[in-house]
């Protein structure tokens, strides 16, 4: 089902950077999403997904960068209509690329609320949080770069990029070499094989 995007919502977004929308996801997406997520990361620390809890929030949250590569429900859902025209609609982008997106695990506090402080690409245009568990689960709420409204549940951030992106070196991103083994260098602009290309508004 794709979302309706009012005039009303974009001068919301433009006004105040950030929007929600209510039951945007499914209960059972709201599980299939987490689910696929927590295998993802349980496959990169060779762990069972039951045995999760041991690991702090940190080793979690530095092996959760991109777990769309390890799951194609997640990059079905991150580049389906549903997501990109929302995104593409509240900054008036046609196209996009899905520069990464970021499992952050419940209770886990970032500092400072601003996207891009935490992540490795310039021209970053719009994220997407969506919440997967607690009194909002289901929610999703889109939000510009310089912000970063989060909540103490369990959430994903689906990050979208102009197709003019460059990877660059970001001291403050704890996965600041992730692209590397993917055959990326700083300076080189992110490109349509590595990293799908969504269709916006």
């Amino acid at each position: 089902m794709q979302a309706i995007v009012t005039s009303q919502q974009i001068s919301h977004f433009t006004q105040f950077g950030w929007i929600e929308f209510e039951k945007f996801l499914s209960d059972e997406e709201c599980a299939a999403i987490h689910s696929s997520i927590l295998n993802a990361v349980a496959e990169r620390l060779q762990a069972n997904v039951k045995k999760l809890s041991r690991y702090t929030n940190q080793e979690l949250y530095l092996n959760a960068r991109d777990c769309w590569r390890n799951a194609p429900l997640l990059k079905h859902f991150f580049c389906s209509k549903r997501c990109t025209f929302v995104a593409g609609s509240l900054v008036n982008k046609q196209a996009m690329l899905l520069a990464c997106d970021q499992w952050i695990p419940s209770k886990t506090v970032l500092e400072p609320l601003r996207l891009n402080d935490h992540m490795s690409c310039q021209n970053l245009v719009c994220g997407c949080l969506l919440l997967l568990d607690g009194p909002q689960a289901g929610y999703a709420r889109f939000f510009h770069p310089d912000r970063f409204p989060l909540t103490a549940d369990s959430q994903i951030a689906i990050i979208y990029a102009g197709i003019n992106s460059v990877y660059i070196h970001n001291p403050k991103d704890p996965c600041n070499s992730d692209l590397k083994r993917y055959g990326y260098s700083f300076g080189d602009r992110l490109d349509s094989e590595r990293h799908p290309f969504c269709k916006g508004c």
